[in-house]
């Protein structure tokens, strides 16, 4: 045998362990027939062009297609590179498989500086391919392959070439291959043009996923132990499996989420296989039971299949370690048309001869499922749209998600917008202040609510008015979470200027009524730190939304006028304490050089000697010392509305003549809780048993308060009675002799 035929019999082997379901002699003739065609033409890398209609065929063969799919694919190149024709195919393979590889066939390559640009070229090929695939659906399946192949030996090609192919591949290729359900096609080839359109993405994920591959290796086993003791517990036969995420999926996440490759988790996920409908259903129960679902992430495809007819059950659950999986679970039939879409039906068609009706009953359910007719309808409609090269290229791209329907300007702008959207979403689509302003719209020159389901291929004017606004009831019916998130944001802003505005009117209010007036912001800002606010406007929007109470500010500004009147007190005793001075305490007070009159101290301002005091008279109650600076406004108020009440007054010092007037010196120590009226209420128990003070020192540690006084008494007795008084004071716990 010459080597020429052991090469044929290798291929024809390695086809038929594919699929066995073929004519040895047929793919024979074809093997010989392809390699004669092509004899003497080579690929970019400089080996034999046959190679690429053979590895096209091994493709096709892998996806279990018929037996003309796969001679076609055999011969999908001759017409248009070689000197055999249609009738030549025809004479030979025969009618069906000389079309199959009529509609494959593509244009001539296309030729610059003519009539026609390179788009109006590209635009005329893809529609010459889709009037193809209406004839015969698998055209498509050739087509795909020939174009996989294609990306696998791109390399040896011009780097301005990989470019416009792989981009081609990214918007057209693989969204086609999605539509016919064709995922391992579709993944890979959005791989392989990531590969060459961001080479150095491509090689960090790569590097993340080669150095966490242990790590998610077992990781995947820790959620899979328990899973399956719980389904055999269930006697449920399931095959549960990882499945590793593809490098463009985890791009698009990256660039959706915007996070880095080394924080992403969930390079993996877990796939359940099983054999009926009710056991998904069950095992998801299993899931949720043993793992906390993440509600808002769960897709029912089986009840409500995908257009390109995929069905399962999509989960997510919150894993060991607090980490999430992504959990698909489908049976056989199901994960058969999920893989391989529409190239399932000849998958169960070559077995349709075959002595097992449960066969039959499997073709027959996968043609009512999967409806591939529908596609055929789709891209009819596709046909339909008369527009220009640029137009239909990209209406196509965008067609070719199921999942988005695409809609017209009245400028003939193609937008982009999610299935069951309304006008709303596509005014937020043309901008943001659009759609602020949107109060309704046309649709195919008709006025309608803004409410109205959109369909792909209408005309919509979206109206505005300056007087327009977001209503919240718009994230009712809205299907765009961009413009939701745009809504929401509006509502949130305005919510909150809403608050601040409040809160300041809240503030200034109650400052007027309890008479506070404040000289700056620095002012306000100081209070605002109290309550952990380092601003203004954050101040007022809690204060407007009710999270600080002004109570709560009235009592800080209380205890900021006390600790000013402490400050004033400490400066005036030290300059009563000075050394050019003699000591003198304050026996009481003198008004018009009379002493021992009926008088009070204000409890307002508790006066204390050494500070500037002015009188009042009361009626009925003698006479009110105040300080000068008293702060309460009911006493201001009077001030100024019955001036002639007030009077004069100076303590009454006398000279502290010790050897004669007191007999014990004494000093004590007392304890209590630290409070801004600490010091004031121990004077007034000094005031009320008549005894003078020496000296006074306070301490402050932690939430305690010590005071050091030196004072002298008559005798035991008179000391006794101040201790006493001084411990039934509230806050204070201890005093001691020193």
């Amino acid at each position: 045998m010459d080597l020429e035929k052991m090469k044929i019999k290798d291929q024809i082997e390695k086809i038929v362990r594919m699929q066995n379901n073929i004519d040895n002699i047929l793919l024979e003739k074809a093997l010989f027939f392809s390699k004669k065609a092509h004899q003497g033409q080579l690929r970019e890398s400089g080996i034999s062009y046959w190679e690429h209609p053979v590895d096209v065929a091994c493709i096709l063969a892998s996806m279990k297609m018929d037996a003309p799919t796969i001679i076609a694919g055999l011969l999908h190149d001759i017409i248009e590179d070689t000197k055999y024709t249609y009738e030549d195919i025809e004479s030979e393979f025969g009618l069906e498989i000389a079309e199959l590889v009529e509609g494959v066939s593509k244009l001539k390559k296309y030729r610059y500086k003519t009539h026609k640009s390179r788009k109006e070229q590209q635009a005329e090929n893809f529609r010459k391919l889709l009037i193809s695939i209406t004839k015969d659906i698998r055209i498509i399946l050739i087509k795909l392959a020939d174009r996989l192949h294609n990306m696998r030996t791109i390399k040896y090609l011009e780097r301005e070439k990989i470019e416009r192919i792989s981009q081609e591949t990214l918007d057209i290729y693989a969204p086609l291959a999605n539509r016919f359900g064709l995922a391992k096609i579709k993944w890979e080839l959005e791989d392989l043009s990531f590969k060459y359109l961001y080479p150095a993405e491509y090689e960090k994920i790569n590097e993340v996923i080669s150095q966490k591959k242990e790590e998610r290796d077992a990781y995947i086993r820790e959620v899979i132990e328990p899973l399956q003791r719980y389904l055999e517990e269930d006697g449920i036969s399931a095959r549960v499996f990882g499945r590793s995420k593809h490098f463009y999926s985890i791009f698009r996440k990256k660039i959706r989420k915007n996070f880095e490759y080394e924080d992403i988790y969930d390079f993996a996920a877990i796939r359940i296989i099983v054999q009926k409908v009710e056991e998904c259903y069950e095992i998801l129960g299993i899931i949720q039971t043993l793992f906390e679902p993440i509600k808002q992430r769960f897709r029912d495809y089986i009840a409500r299949p995908k257009p390109n007819n995929y069905q399962s059950l999509h989960t997510v659950v919150i894993g060991p370690h607090e980490r999430k999986v992504e959990v698909q679970i489908r049976t056989q039939e199901m994960h058969l048309v999920a893989e391989e879409g529409i190239a399932a039906h000849w998958h169960y068609k070559e077995q349709e001869e075959t002595s097992d009706k449960n066969f039959q009953k499997k073709l027959e359910k996968v043609e009512r499922e999967n409806s591939y007719h529908n596609q055929i309808v789709w891209i009819r409609k596709l046909l339909q749209q008369e527009k220009s090269s640029d137009e239909f290229m990209d209406f196509m791209r965008l067609n070719l998600y199921p999942d988005i329907m695409v809609v017209q300007t009245p400028n003939r702008d193609f937008i982009k917008l999610p299935k069951h959207a309304t006008p709303i979403d596509l005014a937020f689509a043309v901008h943001t202040d659009v759609g602020f302003h949107c109060i309704g719209a046309k649709v195919n020159g008709k006025f309608v609510p803004i409410r109205t389901l959109l369909h792909t291929g209408d005309v919509v004017e979206v109206l505005t008015s300056p007087q327009g606004h977001p209503s919240k009831d718009w994230l009712s019916f809205m299907k765009s979470s961009k413009a939701k998130q745009k809504i929401r944001t509006y509502f949130r802003h305005k919510e909150l200027d809403d608050a601040i505005q409040l809160g300041e009117d809240i503030f200034l209010k109650n400052c007027r009524k309890i008479h506070f007036k404040f000289k700056q912001e620095e002012d306000i800002i100081e209070i605002a730190k109290r309550f952990k606010t380092n601003d203004l406007k954050t101040f007022f929007a809690e204060i407007g939304k009710g999270d600080i109470l002004f109570a709560q500010i009235k009592k800080i500004i209380e205890e900021k006028q006390v600790e000013e009147i402490q400050s004033e007190e400490e400066e005036e005793l030290e300059e009563l304490q000075d050394g050019s001075l003699e000591r003198r305490v304050a026996r009481g007070v003198k008004i018009g050089g009379i002493d021992n009159l009926m008088i009070h101290y204000a409890k307002c301002c508790h006066p204390v000697p050494g500070d500037k005091i002015i009188a009042y008279t009361t009626r009925g109650r003698g006479i009110t010392i105040h300080r000068q600076k008293c702060s309460n406004p009911g006493f201001i108020h009077l001030t100024t509305k019955e001036p002639e009440r007030i009077m004069s007054v100076v303590w009454d010092y006398s000279l502290r003549k010790k050897k004669e007037k007191k007999l014990l010196l004494k000093k004590i120590k007392v304890t209590g809780i630290r409070k801004p009226n600490f010091l004031i209420k121990i004077l007034g128990k000094f005031t009320k048993c008549r005894i003078d003070l020496d000296d006074i020192d306070l301490l402050k540690k932690r939430n305690q308060s010590i005071g050091i006084f030196s004072f002298h008494v008559n005798d035991e007795s008179e000391f006794r009675i101040l201790r006493n008084e001084i411990l039934e004071l509230r806050g204070v716990f201890k005093v001691e002799e020193i």
